[in-house]
């Protein structure tokens, strides 16, 4: 939201406009005229405090007679720098010192291969210093500086494809501006007498006089006559038809007429397509915005945000990563512990395998050797451990007589010297023993 505050300077008052924007659209805030007197800026502060208006911008329309307006031609130059081009040309059209003018200046229509068309806006430096200091007491601050009758008739609307004079009439002077495909192409401002036939007299003359003096192209243009502010009287000029009173714009229709100019001069916008002349010294215009300088930042921004954010999309890769295999690896543990557990009885039954061939490979086999135990060992006894090897083997476990095993053992076919490998120790009911034979026949196919 934004405010934005219209003045047009008259004789003897201020009228003042003010709007407020909101998405785009703009809505009258309040209207008012003060007298301009030396208090005109505490008044337009106070009332513009009371309309709860936070404005700090002010677009100002200066009366057609306080500035110099004329279209001038220029070589048409590609490439040249147009506002110096117009410089070289102020002392030619200026009745006071280029030194002292402030000046801009709105491009025309022109045919390729003839000169370039302006129009010329100056007015005199020392001129602008009451409006500044205007201003400033009124808590505001300049951002456009025109001219009222111009931006009024920009206001009025009408058949785009031709031109229109747009006359506004007060009391003792009038001014009026010619509007050629949206563009002003000239302006006038002069007086006029109260009588209604002297003024229509002089009204005629002067439009007379203002078309006469366009370039045939404008004149051809020009289709109707639009009359605002105080009622005319009637006259004609070379029989264009006349429309009297200024319709406000959409939205506006409740503003009073006589405050159309400060209404038109608060809806000019600086930036427009079709730029219009500014009679703000260089060092108050308002600058456009740097969209090249904010482009390469923002891009610059982009680029470093770019590189800021690629180690933390690699984290966050490498996390979601780390969790999808956190995730199938606890899916296939309970798979895992059962390879493993697979894996540990394949390896305890190749050990086994491996003893037994170990077996086969010292001409030993375990089987008849056990049947043989078997048989031999009477059933009160039981062993713990055997060893087997090339040489013999080793028993070791609990019988109720344990010296009985010694001569049951000698009676093996296989075995001899039977012996005792530690001394029998009894316990509650049993003897634990731990012996030791030799084969008997050692190449004998066990």
């Amino acid at each position: 939201m934004s405010d934005v505050v219209g003045l047009a300077l008259r004789d003897g008052q201020v009228d003042v406009v003010a709007l407020r924007e909101r998405l785009g659209t703009r809505r009258l805030v309040t209207a008012f005229s003060v007298p301009a007197d030396e208090d005109a800026a505490g008044a337009i502060r106070r009332q513009l405090l009371e309309a709860g208006v936070r404005a700090r911008r002010a677009q100002v329309g200066l009366p057609r007679r306080a500035v110099v307006a004329k279209a001038v031609e220029l070589p048409a130059v590609p490439g040249a720098d147009l506002r110096r081009m117009v410089g070289f040309e102020l002392e030619r059209h200026l009745p006071f010192p280029p030194a002292e003018a402030l000046f801009d200046f709105e491009a025309l229509a022109s045919e390729a291969g003839r000169p370039l068309r302006v129009l010329l806006v100056a007015v005199e430096r020392r001129s602008q210093e009451r409006i500044r200091g205007l201003l400033r007491d009124a808590g505001l601050a300049p951002r456009l500086v025109g001219v009222a009758i111009h931006s009024l008739a920009r206001l009025v609307t009408g058949d785009p494809a031709h031109g229109r004079i747009v006359l506004w009439l007060e009391a003792a002077d009038a001014e009026l501006a010619v509007v050629v495909h949206g563009r002003v192409v000239g302006s006038r401002a002069f007086p006029v007498p109260a009588d209604p036939e002297a003024r229509g007299r002089t009204l005629e003359t002067e439009l007379g006089r203002t078309l006469a003096a366009l370039p045939e192209s404008d004149r051809s243009e020009v289709v109707e006559i639009v009359a605002g502010g105080l009622p005319p009287p009637a006259f004609e000029v070379e029989r264009l038809p006349m429309r009297v009173g200024i319709d406000a714009p959409p939205g506006f229709a409740a503003i009073e007429s006589a405050s159309l100019p400060a209404l038109a001069v608060a809806l000019e916008r600086a930036g427009r397509k079709t730029p219009i002349a500014n009679l703000l010294p260089d060092e108050l215009r308002p600058r456009p915005f740097p969209w090249p300088l904010a482009a390469t930042a923002a891009l610059a921004l982009l680029a470093l945000g770019i590189g800021a954010a690629i180690p933390a999309v690699t984290f966050v890769k490498e996390r979601r990563a780390l969790a999808t295999l956190d995730a199938g690896i606890a899916r296939l543990a309970p798979e895992v512990q059962r390879a493993e557990r697979l894996a540990a009885e394949v390896e305890r039954a190749r050990r086994e395998l491996t003893t037994l061939r170990g077996f086969e490979e010292q001409g030993l086999h375990p089987l008849p050797v056990l049947r043989e135990l078997t048989d031999t060992v009477p059933g009160d006894a039981w062993l713990t451990n055997l060893s087997v090897d090339r040489s013999g083997l080793e028993l070791g476990g609990f019988a109720n007589a344990a010296s009985q095993l010694i001569p049951l053992l000698e009676t093996s076919p296989g075995l001899e010297r039977v012996e005792f490998t530690s001394p029998v120790t009894k316990g509650r009911d049993r003897e634990q023993f731990r012996l030791r034979a030799t084969w008997e026949r050692r190449g004998g196919g066990r």
